[in-house]
């Protein structure tokens, strides 16, 4: 009978295995880091976004105030010098007393104007003061939520990463079964044709020594085909252990039933399998005609023409290294590049470096956000507080996370993808004490007001000098 090749497409059940089902499991963990991630990311774009926004509001408030201040300065500079001129001319005795009202009554619009336009600037003054606009503590808080949603942008990059990592050392850990399976499935092709060929040959002794004369001795041959036998028994047991092996590495599968990308590839393995099967049966076919042709050459006599029997033996040896050479290269398509028996040992110790790495990664988190939590309390507390046992701690803290993200890089750069090493990521940055938001100026000094000057003995009196103007 023509040899058969044993497949895992064979299994009465469509397996997905327990490789494959982690490396789906290591899918959807990346794909919902990534959306972690990118959630975290914009988060801490808008906190960021809204502290810019704050601070810019602060410095804007603070430049109008410090320009209102600056106009209230003016305006008072300019009633108080309305009314210096108003006392310089009512005290002037070298003008005419109708000269003197004239130039007095236009002094005294003058000072009203001045003084409409000081009220003025003081209401601009108090609604510039009347904004609305985040505190300075609050800005502090603004800040570092700003800072905090960075960080945990960090984490999230640093976990999609590493999820990114998993998918490829899963995938790795598939791509190691499948060659697993079809490793024992080429080893399986190659015993059967080397039991069929053995059997052929075994067969061919049989003949020879049934026809043989037992006057002529068959020593010779019975040597030979007790060494043949012996070669079949060896081939057949090693051929039924592979076959062992394959159905216990096919029982392990875990039976969930397969991908659509597993579906197709089968179809054209089985199509592939089909064409191996028709070649392999070519092969035995063409293996028993040329053992039979050379049973015929070996007993012919010598005077006997075998011309033809000999142009019929040669073409089909040329027709058999065809079809072998066909088969070795369609054996060769089924047997893919995969891992190194080194990769397959180093895979099983990276198990227990997943998990260390994941602990390591959520303490770094923890830790950096204990250091943020104690630089705000730093960067409140009064000048004469006592921070020596604050300042301790965040001393061990920062000493704590060094270490701890040193370890961290360490695991994950002991699982980089095809033993290369990842780049080393550089600790987060500390955040920065919020800066007070800017004061706006005070106003200038007011001038002194001028001592009034003597009442002139008129009926009509002027205005006495104002008030000093009130203060923004």
């Amino acid at each position: 009978s023509s040899p058969t090749v044993v497949r895992a497409e064979d299994a009465p059940v469509a397996n997905q295995s327990k490789a494959e089902k982690d490396y789906d499991a290591a899918v959807k963990k990346s794909e919902a880091a990534k959306k972690a991630y990118e959630e975290a990311k914009k988060k801490a774009e808008d906190a960021q976004k809204k502290y810019d926004e704050d601070q810019k509001k602060t410095e804007a408030k603070a430049d109008k105030e410090a320009k209102a201040s600056a106009e209230i300065d003016k305006a008072t500079f300019a009633v108080q010098s309305a009314y210096v001129k108003f006392l310089n001319v009512q005290s002037n005795r070298q003008i005419s007393e109708n000269e003197r009202k004239k130039q007095l009554a236009e002094i005294d619009k003058e000072i009203e104007n001045a003084k409409q336009n000081l009220q003025n600037k003081q209401e601009e003054f108090n609604k510039v003061r009347a904004e609305v606009i985040p505190e300075a503590k609050g800005l502090a808080v603004t800040k570092q939520k700003a800072e905090e949603a960075k960080k945990e942008a960090e984490v999230a990059k640093r976990k999609y990463d590493y999820a990114t990592l998993k998918v490829a050392l899963a995938k790795k850990e598939v791509e190691a079964k499948e060659l697993e399976i079809e490793k024992l499935q080429y080893e399986i092709s190659t015993l059967e044709q080397e039991v069929a060929t053995a059997q052929h040959q075994v067969d061919n002794l049989k003949k020879l020594l049934a026809g043989a004369d037992p006057d002529d001795g068959t020593e010779v041959i019975e040597a030979k085909l007790n060494k043949g036998e012996a070669e079949l028994n060896a081939k057949q047991a090693e051929l039924a252990k592979k076959q062992t092996e394959l159905e216990k590495l096919l029982d392990s599968l875990d039976p969930e039933g397969k991908t659509q990308d597993e579906l197709d590839k089968e179809a054209e393995e089985a199509e592939l399998d089909k064409k191996a099967d028709e070649l392999q049966n070519k092969v035995a076919d063409l293996e028993k005609e040329i053992s039979n042709l050379e049973i015929l050459l070996g007993g012919a006599d010598p005077e006997d023409d075998t011309a033809a029997l000999q142009n019929k033996l040669a073409a089909k040896q040329a027709e058999l290294a065809k079809k072998q050479t066909e088969l070795e290269k369609l054996l060769d398509s089924l047997d893919p590049e995969g891992k190194t028996q080194d990769e397959l040992d180093k895979e099983a110790e990276e198990a227990e470096l997943d998990k260390k790495a994941d602990e390591l990664q959520n303490k770094v988190a923890d830790l950096e956000k204990e250091i943020s939590n104690l630089e705000i309390l730093l960067g409140g507390a009064d000048s004469e507080d006592d921070t020596a046992a604050l300042q301790n701690k965040l001393a061990t803290k920062k000493a704590e996370l060094e270490k701890t993200q040193k370890e961290l890089d360490a695991a994950l750069n002991e699982l980089g993808p095809d033993g290369d090493e990842e780049e080393t990521p550089a600790p987060a940055p500390q955040p920065e004490q919020p800066a007070p938001a800017p004061k706006p100026e005070q106003p200038a000094p007011k001038p002194e007001q001028p001592a009034p000057a003597p009442k002139p003995e008129q009926p009509a009196k002027p205005e006495k000098p104002a008030e000093e103007p009130e203060q923004p």
